[in-house]
């Protein structure tokens, strides 16, 4: 590299069409480094753009660039609307191997793991990690590996605060933190000095997302419902993120913005206009729930005001008391003292200088120029110890290279995740489009690649690699349900494959009698995996009233039997609410096109719509499972047949009790106590929990959790496929 100049790429797995705190950080970091002219600052964008709100003031530059795979054709070429994590890490390999950087800035967890395999990146690339669990008790084995990975095969981890930096120290156990980049949050530069600070006309100003840990609508209702007739409320933002849930969010959000006389709703402005409203505005808002008093990232917002010279109302806690004081005036920590403080600092013209002074002083040495200064000499450091790697065309370590192909992997997805943050192994996907579609020049060279294949449902894919593997390669197929109904298990050759895998002894039975030809001393049972940590979460009130339904399509699915169980308990008592969630028939081509699914979802939509419990019945889309799971009290399973029905286990690692219907093979998988043979016996178990005290609920509830946490914890079940993968790889 040239001793003077520097390359870098910049990638977030941000939006930056919305504005938000990790938006305005993917601007400001390339803002920051676009500081010195000799520095070449490219950003690689995430989404296409089709908003240039974030983005704006960057196009001022002469010395950035945006690489829009979009437009170039890098993700064109590859028919996606986003980039993965997985494309973005091919792209960014792509743009490497033409752009050579001379340092590559990554921001976004799930990107870093991809980007932490490939060592002829990694080695010149700076981890800013913000999504990695920041308390000690949710960090898992897993995040463990992934962390040591990324510590280990980076040019350095980036963190905004030194208490995030000795909080990584402490997690690996060590001392040193040469490895550690402080980068500070970033704001505008400000060429005006302040000199006098003032409340000129008694006004808030709020930026930032609508979110109830934001305090949103509650700093809203409290302004709203105080008697001072001077005060206004400015409001800017328009992103929502309803957690946790709450119901009809945005609507209770919109409606009091609309109709509050004091609120001014700005919605969505850029960059420069928000430093506009602030100029103009009094006493900024930062006041959160205190659910996020341990969080170790500091609020660019408040920095923003600060540098403005306007005071701000924020929560005690360690890392806000660490760098503003803790004798700083302007500190709330409940609806109370958030009103008290607003009433402090406009009729308390010394405690406002004060507090305004204060904040003004920290943010001056935050902006673009100040944190550039700060960063350049470590960043020209780090680019020179790198620069010996230029030539590295493979990965430095030695693994196993393990290949998962499939058209759906999502059932394999903690199983991949698992192995993707394994020191032994180097993972990459073969994603097939269909059962017998693929990118078969993609598929030769990843063959060619794998030591051991694995195998995601035996249908076209399995045929495939089986057919094509060589006698020093391994492979394993992993079976369902679907496979049972199609021929691909008569083209497989099983002889090329070491060993298959089911997901439950019912499945293994009913493939083993439509296919006998198939060995059944390569057979194994691994159940499916379940995220027990992820749902490990508290129930929200009245979630015993809750019904809960995960996938209504195929109509094997019975719906129908849902709806009957649901109706015989709100007939007697109005409290029941069935709540589903996936998606409806109709967004499935491939099922409303057939008649007799298209007839049967009418008329049960018909008849939802004409019955007095219409307003009971609740259709959700996908989404975070675990967050769903809170408001749900009982999960039904009335299905014809399932293989595994992971919805069951999910619902019982989250305390919902589970009410599944004796389809064959749950005796093999779930306990006898949950399984009822018609629907009057169904509605009879959830009245009957109902009836039971609150301790012998609670305690039902952690039976249910702990069954999940002996029988399918992911960790448990992984270490099983770890075992067989490293047996069969060292089989001669």
């Amino acid at each position: 590299m040239d001793q003077t100049r520097l390359n870098v790429l910049i990638y977030g797995d941000v939006n930056a069409n919305i504005i938000d705190g990790s938006s305005i950080w993917l601007s400001s970091i390339s803002e920051t480094l676009a500081q010195f002219e000799d520095t070449k600052v490219n950003i690689l964008l995430k989404f296409p753009v089709v908003r240039k709100a974030v983005l704006n003031n960057l196009f001022d530059y002469n010395n950035v660039e945006m690489v829009d795979p979009f437009s170039q054709g890098l993700a064109k070429k590859k028919n996606k609307s986003y980039l993965s994590a997985t494309l973005a890490a091919e792209i960014i390999d792509e743009l490497d191997q033409e752009n050579h950087y001379d340092l590559v800035i990554i921001r976004g967890y799930n990107i870093a793991k991809e980007i932490s395999q490939v060592y002829k990146i990694s080695h010149k690339t700076i981890f800013y990690l913000t999504d990695f669990p920041q308390e000690r008790e949710k960090v898992t084995k897993e995040d463990m590996i992934y962390l040591s990975t990324l510590y280990n095969n980076s040019a350095a981890l980036g963190c905004q605060t030194p208490r995030l930096i000795e909080y990584f120290q402490s997690l690996l156990n060590i001392e040193q933190n040469d490895k550690f980049l402080y980068v500070p949050p970033m704001i505008p530069n400000q060429e005006r000095n302040i000199k006098e600070f003032n409340n000129n006309n008694n006004t808030l100003i709020y930026a930032g997302k609508f979110s109830p840990l934001w305090r949103v609508p509650d700093m809203f209702r409290v302004v709203d419902s105080m008697d001072e007739e001077n005060l206004k409320f400015v409001v800017i933002g328009d992103k929502f993120h309803n957690y946790p849930f709450q119901y009809n969010y945005k609507y209770n959000v919109e409606r009091i913005l609309n109709e509050s006389e004091k609120i001014l709703w700005k919605k969505g402005l850029t960059r420069k206009e928000v430093q506009t409203e602030i100029q103009q505005s009094d006493l900024g808002v930062s006041w959160r729930h205190e659910a996020l008093d341990e969080s170790m990232e500091l609020s660019t917002k408040v920095l923003e005001f600060g540098i403005n010279g306007k005071p701000v109302i924020l929560n005690r806690n360690k890392l806000h008391e660490s760098i503003y004081g803790p004798d700083y005036p302007l500190y709330a920590n409940s609806k109370r003292e958030f009103e008290e403080k607003i009433k402090l600092a406009f009729t308390n013209p010394e405690v406002y200088r004060h507090a305004a002074k204060v904040v003004y002083n920290v943010s001056q040495n935050h902006t673009f120029k100040k944190v550039a200064e700060h960063l350049r000499p470590r960043l020209m450091e780090i680019a020179n110890n790198t620069k010996e790697f230029k030539v590295i065309n493979e990965r430095l370590f030695d693994k196993i290279r393990l290949l998962f192909a499939g058209h759906d992997l999502k059932f394999a997805q903690m199983i991949i995740d698992y192995f993707s943050a394994h020191n032994d192994y180097i993972v990459k996907i073969d994603q097939w489009d269909g059962h017998n579609t693929h990118d078969e020049s993609l598929s030769e060279e990843l063959l060619n690649w794998a030591d051991v294949i694995v195998a995601e449902w035996g249908l076209g894919n399995a045929v495939w690699y089986s057919n094509r593997i060589s006698e020093n390669q391994k492979m394993i197929i992993r079976m369902h349900l679907q496979e049972k109904n199609t021929e691909y298990p008569k083209e497989t050759k099983w002889n090329s494959v070491n060993n298959i895998v089911f997901i439950a002894q019912g499945i293994k039975n009913d493939i083993y009698e439509t296919f006998p030809f198939i060995p059944e001393e390569k057979a194994k049972i691994i159940h499916n995996l379940v995220d027990t940590e992820k749902l490990d979460k508290p129930k929200l009130p009245d979630s015993n009233f809750n019904i809960g339904m995960q996938g209504i399509c195929p109509s094997r699915k019975r719906l129908d039997l849902s709806l009957e169980i649901f109706e015989k308990l709100w007939e007697q008592d109005k409290r029941y609410n069935l709540i589903v969630k996936g998606k409806l028939p109709i967004e499935y081509k491939w099922l409303w096109a057939r008649t007799a699914e298209r007839e049967y979802y009418t008329e049960l939509f018909t008849r939802i719509n004409s019955s007095p419990w219409k307003d009971s019945v609740i259709f959700e889309g996908w989404g975070d499972i675990s967050e769903w799971y809170q408001k749900i009290g009982f999960v039904l399973s009335p299905s014809d047949f399932e293989s595994f029905h992971l919805a069951v286990a999910e619902g019982m690692a989250a305390r919902t009790i589970p009410v599944i219907r004796d389809w064959d093979g749950a005796e093999f998988i779930y306990e006898d106590k949950y399984i009822y043979h018609d629907t009057e016996e169904a509605v009879d178990f959830i009245k009957q929990f109902n009836s039971f005290s609150e301790e012998t609920q609670n305690e039902w509830r952690e039976n249910a959790r702990n069954f999940i946490l002996n029988h399918y914890e992911k960790y448990m079940l992984c270490e099983k496929w770890d075992h067989l993968i490293k047996e069969v790889y060292n089989k001669q």
